[in-house]
C-alpha cells in the first residue's frame, strides 16, 4: 500500500503561481512521436500548460493535448519546457486521482443510501398493504357475521 500523498502549502502555492504560466509555443509546425510510438504528423504546437503540450491539426479542425509523461525529455527540452513541468504534472495527476476516488466513493455511498431508503420505503408500503388487507378481511368477516340470520329467541305466548 502506498503512503498517502502529502502536499505542502508551498507546493499548492506553486501550482497556483504556475496556473497562469502557460508557455507559448508560437504555433510551431512539427512532427513528433510520443513514448508509446504514436506519431503526431504536421501538428501546430500552441501552448504548454501544467499538464502537457496543446496542439492543433493543420488539415482541419481539431487538436488535443499530449501529457508530459508521454513525451521524451529531449523533445520537451527542444521546446524549452522546464524539466520540473513533468513533476508538477505528475503531482497534479495524483491530486486529481485522489479527488476522483473521493468523489466516486461519495457517489457510491449516496447510491447505497438511496437503495436502502427505497428498500425501506417498499418494506413499509408492503406492511401497510398487509395491514389494510387484514383490516378489510376482518371487516368483511364481521359484516358477514352480522348479516347471517340469527335464530329468533322464543317468544312467550300471551294468555288471554
Amino acid at each position: 500500500m502506498k503512503a498517502p500523498l502529502i502536499f505542502s502549502l508551498a507546493a499548492l502555492a506553486s501550482f497556483t503561481a504556475l496556473a497562469g504560466s502557460d508557455i507559448d509555443l508560437g504555433g510551431k509546425l512539427t512532427t513528433f512521436t510520443n513514448l508509446q510510438g504514436r506519431v503526431y504528423e504536421n501538428v501546430v504546437l500552441k501552448t504548454a500548460n501544467l499538464d502537457g503540450v496543446i496542439y492543433g491539426v493543420t488539415n482541419g479542425i481539431g487538436g488535443g493535448m499530449v501529457k508530459y509523461k508521454d513525451l521524451s525529455p529531449d523533445f520537451l527540452s527542444s521546446l524549452n519546457i522546464p524539466a520540473d513541468r513533468l513533476q508538477i504534472a505528475q503531482q497534479r495527476e495524483q491530486i486529481r486521482a485522489v479527488q476522483k476516488a473521493r468523489y466516486d466513493a461519495e457517489v457510491r455511498a449516496l447510491a447505497l443510501k438511496q437503495q436502502q431508503q427505497e428498500a425501506l420505503d417498499a418494506s413499509n408500503a408492503l406492511a401497510r398493504a398487509k395491514a389494510q388487507a387484514a383490516a378489510e378481511a376482518a371487516a368483511a368477516t364481521n359484516s358477514a357475521a352480522g348479516n347471517a340470520k340469527q335464530p329468533k329467541p322464543p317468544t312467550e305466548r300471551r294468555r288471554k
